[in-house]
């Protein structure tokens, strides 16, 4: 009896999360564009204080998206489907794979919490959801080994009253860990 309520107890958590991933999941699909600011904190083990970095995200539907730092440095990636450019004082490079693949990580993860596309895909990470009060955070586990030489673990805060995401954690495999947090968000206004 107790072994059943057990797993009675974890399989409705289980739907729970289910349920939390799909609305979460619908949201970020129906979302055509967000425009926003960003704070990026990154915390290093071989820095005393953080970096910290200030710009603006414009995300167009399905895969437009623009990331600009303004402050403490000038920097933009834009991103057009596959292709990435990076502007630098005026100057476009386009990036290939190799020189691209730290910025298309970033972006992906970027992209994938604003559109819903593979976020909480199970064949690439193992996804833990929780009330974390005013969010619902996400904790998300790497299963690929690209991934996973990257980031030990990412983990995205939803707000509860709109579904939408307002941070994200990136704990790197070295230790480092960025956070971004998103802010004054508009939503479905203003799309291109």
């Amino acid at each position: 009896l107790i072994g059943f309520l057990l797993l009675t107890s974890i399989f409705s958590f289980a739907q729970s999360d289910e349920e939390v991933m799909n609305m979460l999941t619908q949201a970020a699909a129906s979302m055509q564009c967000m425009n926003c600011r960003f704070t990026q904190q990154k915390t290093m083990a071989m820095l005393e204080q953080p970096t910290v970095a200030e710009g603006l995200m414009s995300y167009n539907s399905p895969d437009k998206m623009r990331w600009e730092y303004t402050s403490p440095y000038s920097l933009a990636l834009v991103v057009n489907g596959e292709k990435i450019t990076k502007i630098t004082d005026g100057n476009e490079e386009i990036l290939d794979a190799k020189s691209g693949r730290m910025y298309q990580g970033i972006v992906s993860i970027i992209m994938s919490s604003a559109t819903g596309k593979k976020l909480f895909d199970k064949s690439m990470f193992d996804v833990v959801i929780t009330d974390d009060g005013e969010f619902w955070k996400a904790e998300m586990q790497p299963k690929k080994h690209n991934m996973k030489r990257m980031f030990a673990m990412l983990t995205f805060f939803f707000g509860k009253d709109n579904n939408v995401i307002n941070k994200v954690e990136m704990t790197e495999a070295g230790g480092d860990v960025t956070l971004i947090q998103f802010y004054d968000m508009k939503i479905n206004e203003l799309c291109d």
